[in-house]
């Protein structure tokens, strides 16, 4: 049973309204590094986006 959950909401420009999630720790990683590459341009690395990905209790 999932305990967690992870989310990223993107916060790279004002109008952008993405927000992932994931029950698996790897993979948002991996999303969000898609989606700042594929839609902003921007290469980051795990330590970049850290901040930004929440873990979420699941109930």
């Amino acid at each position: 049973m999932v305990t967690e959950r992870y989310r990223f909401e993107c916060h790279d420009v004002a109008d952008c309204d993405v927000v992932v999630y994931s029950e698996f720790e790897e993979s948002i990683y991996e999303a969000a590094r898609s989606h700042l590459r594929d839609v902003h341009g921007r290469t980051v690395s795990d330590t970049d986006i850290a901040p930004y990905i929440e873990t979420l209790e699941v109930t």
